[in-house]
């Protein structure tokens, strides 16, 4: 098999380099693993007490001196303690409409019927000017002259 020069040149080049900088300067690389000195948490000695082979521990995060103890893909507790409150959608009765099937409604762009459901709330009656909704055995009317509540 044949070698070009520069190939070989650039090879035994590589090599040099890595001796140098592995055995000749003596210099110890600081590995990419320990963390700096100044996030290094210290903690005093802690007793040990003897553990039955059954029992299984965790190891205490906070006694290995580690500079990231946080989990870094866990949301916040800001985040994930808040609730998500229910939007209260505010219905607007745009149009009634009188078939021989029944009346239709149209509120907050959505055709509707009696018995169909808006949001939370259903509809318990469609008259000719108005239309009735119930939630909760609460009644609340909608009419086409409200601009919307």
């Amino acid at each position: 098999m044949k070698v070009s020069k520069p190939i070989l040149i650039a090879l035994i080049f590589a090599i040099l380099v890595a001796l140098y900088t592995l055995i000749l300067t003596g210099k110890n690389r600081p590995s990419i693993f320990s963390a700096p000195s100044s996030n290094v948490i210290e903690t005093p000695p802690q007793t040990s007490q003897p553990v039955t082979v059954t029992e299984k521990q965790k190891p205490n995060i906070a006694s290995m001196g580690l500079a990231w103890q946080n989990d870094p893909f866990l949301l916040p507790k800001s985040v994930t303690d808040k609730k998500p409150e229910k939007q209260k959608i505010a219905s607007k009765l745009v149009a009634i409409m009188e078939s021989t099937s029944g009346r239709y409604a149209i509120i907050s762009g959505e055709i509707v019927k009696k018995g169909d459901r808006i949001g939370d709330e259903k509809i318990a009656e469609i008259y000719s000017d108005k239309v009735v909704l119930i939630r909760n055995n609460a009644r609340r009317i909608l009419s086409i002259d409200d601009v919307g509540q």
